[in-house]
């Protein structure tokens, strides 16, 4: 009975991935006449009259997608509806050689709202691109963590603004790259 079923499964997959290649195939082909449309020669431009025969085969083919959108999503199977790890790509360390300014973000007290002591478990550190003329360094925000062992809560102070959240330009490089282009 199992067999059965990955069998047919097997079958409406295949069956899935022809008529989305067919699909595919043929908006390859709309977008190829479109493109010849907008970046062909004045010669080989449709009018105005003409465009106006390409709305009813947007429509169908709008509604063609929807259905087996639906179609698809009501055949999803237990299997299918599980997540996939996406690996996300990740950003290159800045290089050893460049100097480091090392700045501490602490929280401003370490003592927690029950009224005991913190404990400092780790830290998060960011690195930050920064140039001053002829010379690049970076600068590192170390961030603590601190917790307190009485009632589990973890503090940690936030991290400063910048012009591009997450991302490793420093106001001063913008503004020179700004500056110099």
């Amino acid at each position: 009975l199992q067999h059965q079923s990955l069998a047919q499964s097997n079958q409406q997959l295949d069956a899935k991935v022809q008529h989305l290649s067919i699909l595919t195939q043929k908006y390859e082909h709309e977008l190829a006449l479109f493109k010849k449309h907008k970046f062909g020669s004045k010669n080989e431009h449709l009018t105005a009259k003409q465009i106006h025969l390409w709305d009813e085969a947007v429509e169908e083919d709008i509604a063609a997608v929807d259905l087996e959108l639906e179609r698809l999503n009501a055949d999803k199977t237990d299997a299918a509806t599980e997540k996939a790890t996406v690996n996300k790509p990740k950003r290159r360390l800045l290089p050893d050689h460049l100097h480091t300014i090392r700045i501490e973000h602490e929280p401003a007290s370490t003592q927690c709202s029950c009224g005991c002591q913190l404990r400092r478990i780790g830290e998060d550190i960011s690195e930050k691109l920064h140039f001053r003329p002829a010379q690049f360094y970076k600068e590192q925000h170390v961030r603590g963590k601190w917790v307190c062992d009485q009632c589990d809560t973890l503090t940690q102070q936030a991290m400063p603004a910048y012009v591009i959240d997450k991302g490793i330009a420093s106001p001063e490089l913008l503004s020179h790259v700004l500056v110099s282009k």
